[in-house]
């Protein structure tokens, strides 16, 4: 039997049937009112048939007036339970769970002219594609970390198997942790235990409002990969915080929209343990450093992996216990079952437009083979990027635009 094919229990009590997951990827596949669609059912189903020991779902907002794109699920108390139980049971019995996220200062204008964030700072310069946020008050960072447990217990109650609290990427609580954008003077600032405490009152709230068995995940950034940014000392920190509060899985991935190293952009790539020859895995080296902080507690390593041998290789090293499958699965959605069956790998394609220009290009033309597989399609591999990112900016434009009043107009009734 391959390292890739082992069973995994978690601390939670969750087994997992192999080592490949899907990671979180954005659908943008809810309706207009923010709820699941039968185009996720269609999606988890096909994904569920290919493979993967266990899939995260894509980012589901804790709070409806601010969305990293129009069309996410809400999993605030507006949510129709039944429905996301719905897309749960596509999955048959693959493990599951949702990524429960708050994009803070990376909510495009579109949906909010005034995106939130721990500090008062400059737009993120993407395009103009985002406002100046504010800063966030006190109690209303209590009612975002309560939100978090709000989303687990209803996810819980759809029957998923867990949730992974979002702390990478530069969203919101990646923006509490960054130096860069936290520069709060009280309890939610300062030190690395004052920037990790609105994710780890996240975490606690997860926990607290979900029954035993439940699975409680993070994702961490290693790095900001930005002068004055989150750093891997910091994150190794965290890890250890994350530890104490008994999560039972951690992903590591790394980068912002400022800093897309979760794209490969500005990343050298690690040489895999045990496979020298290999390149691959952009944050390899910092999931060393997070075994050792927390030896007990399953690593998950997402980010430029595309080869069997380096997964293999990965696992065989012992810092990594789950491979992390975003991209690849978008092409490929069958990729589990042919690497399990003792395929190479994949091989991804590749861009020539600018860096700001081709990130956000090559985001949407993933973004959109995951909407036809939703639609029980075949993916199209010779849509141009330039066309996915036009239709990306017009879309996010109508449609934010259309539905940021009647958007707030809910979360106040709330």
């Amino acid at each position: 039997m391959s390292l890739l094919d082992q069973t995994l229990t978690l601390p939670s009590g969750l087994t997992l049937p192999n080592r490949i997951v899907k990671a979180a990827m954005t659908e943008n596949l809810a309706d207009a009112a923010n709820q699941p669609t039968g185009r996720h059912e269609r999606l988890y189903r096909r994904w569920a048939e290919g493979g993967s020991g266990l899939l995260v779902t894509g980012n589901l907002m804790v709070d409806r007036r601010f969305l990293e794109r129009s069309r996410n699920i809400v999993a605030d108390r507006h949510l129709d339970v039944v429905r996301l139980g719905r897309v749960r049971q596509a999955a048959g019995t693959t493990p599951i769970i949702a990524q429960l996220n708050h994009p803070g200062r990376q909510t495009n204008r579109f949906i909010a002219r005034t995106p939130v964030a721990p500090s008062a700072s400059g737009a993120v310069p993407m395009m103009g594609l985002f406002g100046k946020p504010r800063a966030l008050a006190s109690g209303e960072i209590d009612e975002i970390v309560e939100s978090f447990g709000t989303a687990a217990a209803l996810c819980e109650k759809a029957g998923l198997d867990g949730v992974q609290i979002h702390a990478a990427h530069g969203y919101l609580l990646a923006q509490f942790l960054s130096p860069h954008v936290n520069r709060r003077t009280d309890a939610w600032g300062g030190d690395v235990a004052g920037r990790a405490r609105a994710l780890l009152a996240s975490v606690r709230a997860a926990r607290q409002a979900t029954g035993d068995g439940f699975t409680v995940a993070v994702k961490l950034n290693s790095s900001d990969f930005r002068h004055g940014g989150f750093t891997e000392d910091d994150a190794e920190q965290v890890v250890r915080l994350l530890v104490e509060e008994g999560v039972d899985l951690i992903e590591v991935s790394g980068g912002t929209y400022e800093s897309p190293a979760l794209f490969g952009i500005g990343v050298d790539e690690t040489p895999v343990p045990h496979l020298a020859s290999v390149k691959e895995a952009y944050f390899a080296a910092f999931a060393q450093r997070a075994r050792r902080a927390a030896p007990e507690v399953p690593i998950m390593l997402t980010g430029g992996i595309r080869t069997r041998a380096a997964m293999e290789a990965l696992l065989a090293g012992g810092a990594v216990d789950l491979i992390g499958l975003g991209r690849p699965l978008a092409i490929d959605p069958d990729l589990p079952h042919a690497l399990l069956k003792g395929a190479a790998g994949i091989e991804l394609p590749s861009y020539t437009l600018p860096t700001v220009a081709g990130m956000a290009g090559e985001s949407e033309w993933y973004e959109v083979q995951i909407g036809r597989l939703g639609d029980g399609r075949d993916v199209a591999p010779g849509l141009h990027p330039a066309r996915a990112a036009s239709g990306f900016v017009g879309g996010e434009l109508v449609r934010g635009l259309r539905e940021q009043r009647a958007r707030r107009r809910l979360a106040e009734r709330a």
